[in-house]
């Protein structure tokens, strides 16, 4: 009798164990795939960061960024630049954040690596990398790409056309839902809720915002403009047409302004609207410089030529034009250059 409810006892176990394991397969085949939605309205990335490159973005704790000493491979730190964690060994560009998620465009075709990945399907293409646990990848578009924006759950991004074109997309944070927005070389660089401001690329320079939605194109500024910025209530744009003057108007196209009466080949606003960072190129007196545009003060960071201007919270970051050596700066004490020397992880991954 004991034997028989002993063995009753068992398969009692057996079946709710083989039902828990049924759960768990259901569950895993569900889910698996699933794709967790960004917070509505989020910005993945400023433009200016992104007309730098974007290899530099940040959530409220911790910083993600393409480590130049690891052949631009995705990592991760701590606000303080410590802590850091390797992610993906993929080359990342134009990186954007989500709440949970990294998206960035992979530029391993940049890489001079003397063996190539048998495995890997694509060079290039965007993909999202969970930010915590595995760092599981996940592809959103698999070719060859420009400049990746991303707000919500929607991502902005130039195709490469098979005729040599590139033109303005959308889809969404699961890959779906592609959709060609602009037959144009419209770079994605401010995006809203409803617009995206964009500077002319083929037929002028003119500054224009255009909703995805009703595809409407307004055109806000005339002007000889390159890559213009929303930052608050202004957008700034390096004038063409005025020696490469970095310059302004405000949002709806008034008010025209020269900031920087150099020539300049790269910029970078606060998003308080208090500094502007920027690149001098008068072939006479190259260098890094910083103006307070409430003061107009100027600082110089550093002489020489130097690009990728990422600005993190308090933090500037930037690249020495001709090597991959990377330095940074506090906005509150500009005189202070130090060498940004993340680890290499990779070895650690073999």
């Amino acid at each position: 009798m004991q034997k028989e409810r002993a063995s009753s006892a068992k398969a009692n176990i057996l079946v709710v164990l083989v039902g828990i394991a049924f759960i768990l397969v259901f569950v895993i085949i569900k889910f698996s795939g699933r794709v967790i939605p960004n917070t509505e309205g989020a910005i993945g990335n400023t433009a200016c960061n992104l007309y730098n490159g974007g290899l530099f973005c940040a959530d409220d704790n911790k910083i993600y960024f393409s480590n130049l000493k690891d052949r631009g491979s995705l990592y991760s730190m701590s606000k303080d630049l410590s802590d850091f964690e390797y992610m993906q060994e993929d080359t990342a560009g134009y990186i954007n954040n989500t709440t949970n998620y990294v998206v960035y465009s992979r530029l391993n075709y940049t890489r001079n690596d003397t063996v190539k990945r048998v495995l890997q399907f694509s060079y290039s293409g965007i993909y999202r990398v969970a930010k915590k646990g595995s760092h599981a990848i996940g592809g959103i578009y698999a070719y060859d790409v420009g400049v990746v924006g991303l707000i919500g759950n929607k991502v902005y991004y130039q195709r490469h056309e098979k005729d040599g074109n590139m033109n303005l997309y959308c889809t969404g944070l699961d890959g779906k839902e592609d959709e060609l927005l602009l037959e144009e070389k419209v770079v994605p660089g401010t995006l809203t809720s409803s617009k995206i401001y964009y500077g002319g690329a083929e037929e002028d320079h003119y500054i224009y915002s255009f909703d995805p939605l009703t595809k409407q194109r307004v055109v806000i500024y005339k002007g000889n403009c390159y890559q213009p910025a929303l930052v608050g209530g202004n957008i700034y744009f390096i004038s063409l047409s005025q020696k490469h003057n970095i310059a302004k108007v405000d949002e709806y196209g008034q008010n025209p302004t020269i900031l920087v009466k150099e020539k300049c080949s790269f910029y970078n606003v606060t998003p308080d609207e208090q500094y502007v960072v920027y690149q001098v190129d008068d072939g006479k007196n190259n260098r890094l410089e910083m103006m307070n545009l409430s003061t107009f003060d100027k600082t110089v960071i550093k002489t020489g030529d130097y690009n990728s201007i990422n600005i993190i919270g308090d933090r500037v970051f930037f690249r020495e034009f001709t090597t991959d050596e990377v330095y940074y700066f506090s906005l509150s004490s500009p005189s202070q250059v130090d060498t940004f020397n993340p680890p290499d992880l990779s070895k650690d991954k073999k």
